[in-house]
């Protein structure tokens, strides 16, 4: 699958976007706004690649400009395709590219193609609640807080659940299935 829009695509991951997976994986401050736990050595990322992109409940794609800047990635897992929904997570891992709507543009695209192409029924995600960049996009696609996880725990990041249900964004994007 390759969805394009106006300054980026969405494309499967390949083995060759591995070693700037690592880069991103390795980055404490691009780690420290993602619930992500890739590995950060290329032959332990190159396992895991092995293991999981085989799994038909699992999805992970590229965020590439259209000059071919690899900037993030974007992933669905615990798809459920009976009920048709999945959990979602986004990073871009390329710093320079944060705060210019390129994280909005991704979600756009998919969100397209699983709620009008796929007719997905939701798709969920957890934020940590200090994540206000990150929260303030997933709002302006339509993303609704649900609920919030929390313990009395020094080291335990409060993180915030939220969904956007299908038939609510065809309601909203009706414009874009044309």
């Amino acid at each position: 699958m390759e969805l394009v829009g106006k300054r980026i695509y969405l494309r499967r991951l390949l083995d060759e976007d591995l070693a700037q997976m690592v880069i991103w994986n390795r980055d404490p401050e691009v780690q420290f706004f993602v619930d992500c736990d890739l590995p950060g050595k290329l032959e332990d990322l190159q396992q895991w690649y092995k293991t999981n992109i085989p799994d038909p409940n699992y999805r992970i794609f590229i965020i590439q400009t259209l000059d071919g800047k690899i900037i993030g990635d974007l992933e669905l897992d615990h798809i459920c395709w009976s009920k048709r929904e999945a959990e979602l997570r986004i990073r871009i891992g390329v710093k320079e590219y944060w705060d210019k709507g390129y994280g909005s543009e991704a979600l756009q695209l998919l969100l397209n193609n699983l709620f009008i192409t796929k007719n997905f029924n939701r798709i969920y995600l957890r934020v940590y609640r200090f994540n206000h960049r990150a929260i303030c996009c997933y709002s302006k696609i339509g993303f609704k807080r649900t609920g919030i996880l929390h313990r009395n725990s020094p080291d335990w990041k409060t993180i915030i659940l939220m969904e956007i249900l299908g038939e609510q964004y065809r309601k909203r994007n009706i414009r874009f299935a044309g």
